[in-house]
């Protein structure tokens, strides 16, 4: 029997945290990761990775899970959650493909990936169509590149800078002015750019 895509993101992230952090993840942090308020509901999906001879549970450890059939694949699904602005800020667009990252790009913190429109990156090699890999994060220093929710609904990707009351999000392309915005707290922070994916035609 195959395994489910949720399953098998279930297994990614378990492989992923492995490679990070050198122990598996406890079934709460897998609850966690995949928004399971139910311990049974990460249970069942072990369950059924354990039968496929996937994993393998160690009864009564809190990390008990060990990883049997690790394939030679080097690379690890995270979400492809939408499209982002490199631009004016566009309203945030949400979608649950997944995309394929090799093994390198793995951070400790959740990744998601969205495909960017605009070109006011381009200094920061950052351009239409690509895919920026982002660690999923509340916070960022300045001058880091970010994806920023601006008013809850509209999504930007800049170069972050924070004032004493406002934020400055900057672009990469002198033809775009900086966003203002006012008060700081409009703005959240979503992720940290930590890569691009770009596929030449």
């Amino acid at each position: 029997m195959a395994i489910t895509a949720r399953q098998r993101r279930v297994l990614d992230y378990i492989t992923n945290y492995f490679a990070a952090n050198h122990e598996p993840p406890t079934m709460a942090e897998i609850g966690r990761q995949f928004g399971m308020t139910s311990l049974a509901s990460v249970h069942n999906v072990l369950s059924i990775l354990e039968r496929e001879g996937l994993i393998r549970r160690i009864p009564n450890v809190s990390r008990g899970i060990e990883l049997l059939n690790e394939t030679p694949d080097e690379n690890f699904d995270i979400p492809l959650l939408g499209v982002v602005a490199a631009g004016a800020p566009i309203e945030a667009i949400l979608n649950y493909e997944t995309v394929c990252i090799p093994r390198d790009m793995i951070r400790k913190s959740r990744l998601f990936a969205l495909r960017v429109r605009g070109d006011s990156m381009i200094d920061e090699q950052i351009r239409e169509d690509d895919l920026i890999i982002l660690q999923s994060q509340q916070t960022a220093e300045n001058g880091q590149t970010v994806v920023a929710l601006i008013d809850g609904n509209e999504a930007t990707v800049k170069r972050f800078y924070r004032g004493r009351n406002h934020v400055r999000l900057e672009a990469a392309n002198p033809r775009y002015k900086p966003i203002i915005v006012r008060p700081p707290d409009r703005l959240q922070v979503q992720g940290v750019v930590v890569g691009v994916i770009r596929k030449y035609a």
